[in-house]
């Protein structure tokens, strides 16, 4: 078992990792009435086992994927909360991936002006990104995650066992938001990842990464907690690029593939301004498509793909902000980049 300590003053909590851990949950669990929230497929997989460790509880089932995050879903959430007698005092328990979590998380936000939420994700990209550092949204007819807030759970729980059931594909795609942390801040995780491929990961390994990737995170959540101070934008090494290609495929490319794309882009990028080695950005193509992830990217108009990145949460006064790494396990660095940068690496990646 790791535990990770998010050191947020009052905020502060704890990030436990552990193989096994969902049949211990109550030895975790804060007292009080709770409610478990999650989907009609997790609870199949996992809803009898977690009953039993949680103990008594409200069940509320909640669409799957970006269904969630709509404002029907949250208001009906809103009362289900409240026909089950839910106080100030009680636990929100989100079961899910990064969908579950965000509703989930700012339903506890709101609720009668914030109650507690324990994070258990079931998602690779859930248990080292969303559930850590309180981000929390819903959708919005204009756009993603245009309505949220800040609120930081009370307790994350990570059993690497809940991937066993987790298709390939999404595997993969959490692998590359693992590969993001291992490049812009430790690599140690970079040459564990190198020593290893995807079908030679033991849950033990799984356990070791997990920890590794949610420890990174925290340190960043702890110096930057609501991203107003620009040190947040490292941990988006790879999502300009990716957003948009996500976007412009209609999510035929999901996530971690968007952003194992833009990861080498960034990388191009960043050798044309002559902050990364040729041998460091051949290494890093080298992991990614060990991983059997992309590195090249799909059949898009490249001046769709700047329309898009112009909109970007990350664009200043217009101008394109990208994270570009500078190292293996190196801090990366924030620059505006022009267009004629842009599109000379979007063509040297097709």
């Amino acid at each position: 078992m790791q535990r990770i300590k998010v050191a947020l003053g009052a905020r502060s909590y704890s990030i436990v990792v552990a193989s096994g851990l969902v049949d211990r949950l109550s030895e975790h669990l804060p007292t009080g009435k709770k409610a478990l929230i999650t989907t009609k497929e997790i609870n199949k997989l996992y809803g009898e086992r977690v009953a039993q460790a949680i103990g008594e509880h409200t069940l509320i089932l909640v669409p799957d994927g970006e269904e969630a995050k709509q404002w029907n879903v949250l208001e009906n959430l809103l009362g289900d909360l409240l026909d089950s007698g839910l106080d100030r005092g009680s636990t929100i328990i989100a079961l899910g991936g990064g969908s579950v979590g965000d509703l989930a998380g700012f339903a506890a936000s709101i609720y009668m002006r914030g109650i507690k939420i324990v994070q258990i994700p079931t998602t690779l990209l859930a248990m080292v990104d969303s559930s850590i550092g309180g981000k929390t949204a819903i959708n919005h007819p204009r756009g993603k995650n245009l309505v949220g807030s800040f609120w930081q759970p009370s307790l994350v729980l990570i059993d690497p066992l809940f991937l066993e059931t987790l298709p390939t594909r999404e595997i993969r795609s959490g692998l590359a938001e693992v590969i993001k942390y291992g490049v812009i801040n430790d690599p140690e995780l970079f040459k564990l990842l190198e020593s290893k491929n995807p079908e030679s990961l033991t849950a033990e390994d799984m356990v070791e990464i997990v920890a590794r990737c949610a420890a990174t995170k925290a340190r960043y959540v702890e110096q930057d907690e609501e991203d107003r101070l620009g040190i947040r934008a490292a941990l988006n090494y790879g999502h300009t690029v990716g957003h948009a290609v996500e976007k412009l495929t209609n999510h035929d490319v999901n996530h971690g593939e968007g952003v194992a794309v833009g990861m080498v882009v960034a990388a191009l990028i960043s050798m044309e301004h002559g902050l990364l080695r040729e041998k460091e950005y051949q290494l890093i193509i080298k992991l990614i498509e060990e991983y059997g992830l992309p590195t090249k990217l799909p059949e898009i108009d490249f001046s769709e793909v700047v329309k898009v990145m112009h909109k970007d949460k990350k664009a200043e006064s217009g101008n394109i902000v990208f994270v570009l790494p500078t190292g293996i396990g190196k801090a990366p660095a924030l620059r505006q980049v022009g267009e004629p940068t842009i599109r000379k690496a979007l063509e040297a990646n097709r």
